[in-house]
């Protein structure tokens, strides 16, 4: 059976950080990625999209929602129903899935997120998952730093994670172990 692409449409944001890019396919309605500024793909052209096509207004509300929670510091939770992960593999959601356990305004390092899987010495595998994660913010990676305090990656560049981190006032220390 051939693999059936559905269609991308582009949601824009305007957040303290810029405007988040959020790309969604409809029938069924799944978030595919979010962009934020500064990652490879990104490109906001907002003012040349036409509105929310009509089937995914319910759920394109619900991200806004996401959002504006996320940037008013209130808790949010990740709508893991809404989220699409083909072409990823179980290993990589679980690092994500850990990833999420991070608090707001917290760190943990990538052996942490590790540990928390069962597996000590995949700190580099956490590494190359989080890189590859395709929910920034919804998704918290910028909250995974190294193990010696240090930002590590980010797929929207240091800056960005320095930005998310000072927004939520997190301290560089490792809290999930």
């Amino acid at each position: 059976m051939k693999n059936i692409v559905l269609p991308e449409y582009a949601h824009h944001f305007d957040s303290p950080v810029g405007v988040i890019v959020v790309l969604y396919a409809e029938d069924p309605f799944a978030l595919t990625r979010v962009l934020l500024p500064g990652e490879r793909d990104y490109r906001d052209d907002s003012g040349a999209k036409a509105p929310i096509r009509l089937p995914a207004q319910k759920q394109a509300l619900f991200i806004n929602r996401f959002f504006t929670a996320y940037f008013e510091k209130r808790p949010v939770p990740i709508p893991w129903d809404l989220l699409r992960f083909s072409g990823f593999t179980p290993l990589e959601r679980l690092v994500w899935e850990k990833t999420a356990d991070i608090p707001f305004g917290h760190t943990a390092a990538y052996s942490d997120i590790a540990m928390a899987m069962g597996r000590p010495l995949a700190s580099r595998f956490t590494g190359s998952a989080l890189g590859k994660n395709p929910f920034p913010i919804m998704i918290p990676c910028h909250r995974v730093i190294r193990k010696d305090g240090g930002l590590g990656g980010f797929g929207s560049g240091i800056d960005m994670k320095r930005k998310l981190l000072s927004f939520e006032g997190a301290l560089l220390q490792p809290v999930l172990a």
